[in-house]
């Protein structure tokens, strides 16, 4: 189980400034994002763990995302990436060949032997899931065929998350809103780039509240049971 005080010393990082940092957008010698290495050939991306631009938008961070990818690198020894600024892009919708955060990433599985890629992403409370699996289109492109990690995904996330989505009515759902089918995504560009399957995991801000914490709890340990079990197949 997770520690909420971890949560906390973790995330003041993100806070920080609004969660936008303080940066000169001109610097050369500024990364914005990091990249964790560690043994497991499965990866965890958090792209969008800050504030970031689409179309010279701010948009908000998908809260937590970053805290949830480094709890499971720390809990089970995968390898992950997250932004930790912006400049003036974003990494799940801008021009593959420009963006820095998937060149790099395409690049580091490449020379670590990744397998599999699960990028997480977050919605807003209003959504009508708890949780959306994008593959890509209904013909899963971006998992390359590979129906046995989609069918333990949505086993154990319907499993683990019972509770919650007998109390709101919100399924577990895949490609209705946020299927990763646009060839932008970081989803879609790894499975092309690096021969890899991916999926994109949006998760709906209920499960990510702190002042929720049993659903907090939930989604922690759907997370901890899904990648543990797709540990055992790479």
């Amino acid at each position: 189980m997770m520690k909420i005080d971890e949560v906390s010393r973790l995330d003041k990082q993100f806070q920080k400034n609004d969660w936008m940092w303080n940066i000169d957008i001109q610097s050369q010698n500024f990364s914005t994002f990091k990249i964790l290495k560690n043994k497991s050939k499965i990866m965890i991306s958090a792209p969008h763990s800050v504030k970031h631009i689409r179309e010279w938008e701010i948009l908000s961070q998908d809260l937590f995302t970053w805290w949830l990818a480094l709890y499971l690198w720390k809990r089970l020894t995968l390898s992950v990436i997250y932004s930790t600024s912006y400049k003036i892009w974003d990494p799940n919708f801008d021009e593959n060949k420009k963006s820095e955060y998937k060149q790099a990433l395409a690049k580091y599985i490449k020379e670590n032997n990744i397998k599999l890629l699960i990028d997480l992403h977050g919605c807003w409370s209003f959504r009508d899931f708890s949780v959306e699996i994008g593959t890509g289109w209904e013909w899963n492109p971006n998992l390359l065929w590979r129906l046995d990690i989609l069918n333990i995904i949505e086993k154990i996330l319907n499993d683990s998350l019972k509770s919650y989505i007998q109390h709101t009515g919100k399924s577990i759902t895949k490609n209705t809103v946020f299927s990763a089918s646009r060839k932008t995504t970081v989803s879609a560009f790894i499975s092309k780039e690096c021969k890899i399957p991916t999926i994109q995991i949006e998760i709906n801000k209920e499960l990510r509240d702190m002042d929720n914490l049993k659903n907090l709890s939930l989604l922690i340990n759907s997370l901890e049971n899904m990648l543990k079990s797709l540990v055992k197949i790479f």
